[in-house]
């Protein structure tokens, strides 16, 4: 039996608090429109025309109505009128890869490393589930307004479904258990995040498991070890692909192996989850994406996240320490007060050994590769994963992108545009008349450098307003 979350969970994630909201009400016909006047505008989609500067934007519920030069643009009678003076707009930021049923913390993959001396992993699943009003605000407050859940347990439908039921959240797209070709027996508290399938058959079956549901996607977790019969295991994968596109629905795949990638590909996959992370892209490999317009997700950090966590050298950036959850921030660095008891031996080791960390060179050249091949590649981060915070880990990942050759262009337009189309959602990434109003005030040019992303002074969500701070202070 799955294990639902409880109704007064429910109660509360309905109820969130809309810290730092102001203005409109995005279910009213007749709430009052909104007027950014003076600010630049920046369309990521283009490549030439990027900026409007001086111009004003108009909201009417939760969509734009109109763009345009301030001199020309009529701001309609009664509208709030947001000063863009000196600032910046941008469309919101979209997290192309997250997790909610992990937090980023020590105690959220004992798969991994195992903490359940320290602090069970029910403990950790049930925290996860009630701070999760404060999950979504720290996205909001990272100037993040929707996100893609990229697979969990069947209780992530109901995350979506209190997500959308609430202004301070981003938008969120789901999919339930992830159809894998191992088992995690130790995420297994009754309603398991991943389930081994040994056969095309139970693959179709958990496909049809999540049909009622609605899930956004279907999600397989394409783990090759050596040994592994990798015709059987893709025939799984396409069994998965073609029940997934039979519903009208896309396939994400994480395959981080350039032949595994591959075979992902030639099964039907539609989103790599993860780029290939050990060797190099070839023009196969570019063939098969276009060939089946397959959106790429590079998420270059997050493999570092569980180095630098595991080894006790996590510090948090200035934007995690403005921005992130403060609950999760103060158990980042447990290892510092734990006993040695409760450490697990291989963590141990890491903590003695220091090992360095370095950037991971070879996924940056496949992100450059493919980005100059053509490819749609969407920002995103598996945030949730440990030492990968949920909200300001976005700035550490596209630091990296920029560091391996994007230009901030480029990097915001993965974060946008193509973070949009990986959604499937083409009134998303841009701002332009008849989008939905989903928006970021910044204080700096992002242009000139993407650490500039992280100034949000104002973030926009379906036409309702909101004050990065104020959203960080409702949940202290």
């Amino acid at each position: 039996m799955l294990r639902q979350m409880t109704s007064a969970f429910l109660l509360l994630v309905a109820g969130l608090s809309l810290g730092g909201c102001h203005a409109t009400d995005r279910h009213s016909g007749s709430a009052a429109a909104i007027a950014i006047v003076g600010a630049t505008v920046v369309f990521p989609e283009r490549d030439t025309n990027v900026t409007l500067a001086d111009a004003t934007v108009v909201i009417s519920g939760e969509r734009i109505v109109s763009v345009g030069p301030r001199a020309t643009t009529r701001v309609p009678s009664g509208a709030t009128t947001i000063d863009g003076k000196g600032k910046w707009l941008i469309p919101g930021l979209i997290d192309g890869h997250v997790h909610f049923f992990q937090s980023g913390n020590l105690y959220t993959r004992p798969d991994a490393a195992d903490f359940n001396a320290a602090v069970p992993y029910a403990q950790e699943v049930a925290r996860n589930k009630a701070r999760l009003p404060a999950t979504f605000k720290v996205w909001l407050a990272s100037g993040v307004t929707s996100v893609i859940d990229v697979g969990g347990p069947f209780w992530n439908f109901e995350v979506r479904d209190a997500a959308n039921k609430s202004d301070a959240a981003p938008r969120v797209q789901t999919t339930g258990p992830l159809i894998s070709m191992v088992a995690r027996p130790q995420l297994d508290l009754g309603d398991p995040p991943i389930v081994k399938i040994d056969s095309a058959d139970a693959a179709r079956a958990l496909v049809a498991r999540e049909m009622p549901y609605k899930p956004d996607f279907i999600k397989v977790w394409f783990i090759h070890q050596p040994g592994d019969d990798l015709a059987a295991q893709t025939a799984i994968v396409k069994a998965t692909a073609d029940a997934a596109h039979a519903a009208h629905l896309r396939l994400a795949v994480h395959a981080t192996e350039l032949d595994v990638a591959k075979a992902a590909l030639r099964a039907g996959a539609d989103y790599l989850v993860h780029s290939v992370f050990e060797e190099p892209v070839d023009e196969e490999f570019i063939a098969l994406m276009r060939n089946n317009h397959a959106v790429l997700c590079p998420t270059l950090f997050v493999r570092n996240g569980y180095r630098i966590v595991l080894s006790n050298q996590w510090q948090p950036t200035p934007e995690e320490q403005r921005l992130a959850d403060p609950q999760i921030l103060a158990a980042m660095r447990d290892l510092d007060r734990m006993p040695k008891d409760k450490i697990p031996t291989r963590v141990a080791k890491l903590i003695a050994d220091k090992p360095a960390i370095v950037p991971p060179a070879v996924s940056m050249k496949n992100l450059k590769v493919l980005w100059d091949a053509g490819i749609p590649i969407a920002m995103g981060t598996d945030a949730g994963n440990i030492g990968t915070l949920h909200g300001p880990s976005v700035f550490r990942e596209m630091k990296l992108m920029q560091d391996a050759g994007l230009t901030p262009l480029q990097v915001l337009r993965s974060a946008t545009t193509n973070g949009a189309t990986a959604m499937g959602r083409s009134d998303l990434g841009s701002i332009a008349p008849g989008k939905l109003a989903d928006l970021v005030l910044l204080d700096a040019d992002p242009l000139a450098d993407v650490a500039n992303l992280s100034h949000a002074q104002r973030v926009i969500k379906g036409g309702v307003s909101f004050d990065p701070a104020a959203l960080i202070d409702s949940i202290r």
